[in-house]
């Protein structure tokens, strides 16, 4: 199936396909993976804030894209997923940057912060990191700006401020511009922006990889998954966590297997995972539970398939299960909370650590409905179409 790509319009188009693809966060690899799959056929570089070697991870080195902009030509620039409006060139960087740089950054003035910012990465320190502005690259004037599957919700109005400026300004630049939730709609209209609704394009997934429905860890006994970023898990603390998940274990009879999102600067934390673990022993001796090791975005996406159900503050952890029909209930995060109301609305959202019980039963129940099923695979496929036809007109 993924060998077939026929309603690529020509071959051999030269993208720049922009993203935050410089750091370990879960969903914005599987962007830049899926996006690649819909554009194979042509030639695809990966650009992002700042270089990084992503081999391990994706395959591929990730380049500056200001300097690849400023250097030569393109036949489109692709940018996809996430929250891009409101994420600044100083964002990026306290995200992306190593620990011990990441912590110095974090320290210095605002005008060290411009400083760095312009050294690393050829633009201020409050410009959007992932939204190009083409105007100011000559080479790149009349390509083409596709931009699909983003998130608006952090963004500011116009006026508000010379980066909200700036990254209204590259959205209205924008040939397709393509939202995943109706604030993002209504925020891009109220704009002035030529906007269109589509599910987020994760869930194509099945789609384009049918066989993660096999599972990575379908060779283990039945599990569930966890998730939590940092800030969840130091609010409720391990014991409080600890204490859900046996319950739900001892419930299912379902090992409890613990999951990171992303281990980038502010995202999750793997030594927080190990307090859970070592309470979860203490608890209950005898339910095994596991850290998965590997950080590759689709033998991820394959434990997630593989799983009973998913808990967790991720949205792409939510959508992933929710597209190989698994139930999954989603910590306290406005983000997913916003995208699940209008697309994933029958499964829990919001939930407290303390609740994640009878969430549990109800998102079990709630993912043997007929319409449940249907309704998740009609998002796949809408999400199919929707890139396809970017793809089509675009490249």
């Amino acid at each position: 199936m993924r060998g077939t790509r026929s309603y690529l319009s020509r071959t051999n188009a030269e993208v720049l396909l922009i993203g935050a693809y410089e750091r370990d966060n879960f969903g914005d690899l599987l962007f830049f993976q899926l996006t690649k799959e819909y554009l194979a056929g042509h030639q695809v570089v990966a650009g992002s804030i700042i270089g990084a070697d992503m081999t391990a991870l994706l395959g591929t080195t990730v380049h500056a894209h200001n300097p690849l902009l400023a250097q030569r030509a393109w036949d489109a620039v692709w940018v996809v997923g996430g929250e891009v409006g409101g994420v600044t060139t100083e964002n990026a960087l306290a995200m992306s940057l190593g620990s011990d740089e990441g912590d110095i950054f974090d320290s210095v003035s605002a005008h060290g912060r411009e400083v760095v910012s312009e050294y690393l990465a050829d633009a201020s320190a409050l410009a959007p990191a992932y939204l190009p502005e083409l105007k100011r690259f000559p080479l790149n004037l009349d390509t083409p700006l596709v931009i699909n599957s983003v998130g608006l919700g952090t963004m500011s109005p116009v006026g508000s401020s010379p980066g909200a400026n700036a990254a209204i300004s590259a959205l209205r630049s924008s040939r397709s511009l393509s939202v995943r939730d109706p604030s993002s709609l209504r925020f891009a209209l109220a704009s002035g922006l030529n906007a269109t609704l589509s599910p987020d394009m994760v869930h194509a997934i099945p789609i384009l990889y049918p066989e993660l429905a096999e599972g990575i860890g379908r060779h283990e006994a039945p599990y569930f998954l966890f998730q939590s970023n940092a800030h969840l898990v130091e609010k409720y603390g391990a014991e409080a966590i600890a204490k859900s998940l046996a319950g739900i274990a001892l419930a299912t009879g379902w090992r409890p297997v613990l999951f990171l999102a992303g281990i980038a600067r502010h995202h999750d934390r793997a030594d927080q995972y190990d307090e859970v673990i070592s309470m979860l022993t203490a608890i209950a001796p005898n339910l095994n539970p596991t850290v998965i090791a590997t950080r590759a975005p689709l033998e991820l996406a394959a434990w997630i398939a593989g799983s009973e159900m998913w808990i967790g503050s991720s949205l792409h952890g939510r959508i992933i299960a929710g597209s190989f029909l698994k139930p999954r209930v989603s910590l306290v995060n406005l983000k997913v909370a916003t995208y699940a109301s209008h697309w994933d609305s029958e499964f829990p959202a919001e939930v407290e650590v303390g609740d994640l019980g009878d969430a549990a039963s109800v998102a079990i129940s709630a993912a043997q409905a007929p319409a449940a099923i249907s309704q998740s695979r009609e998002l796949s496929r809408a999400a199919d179409r929707a890139t396809r036809q970017l793809v089509e007109e675009n490249v």
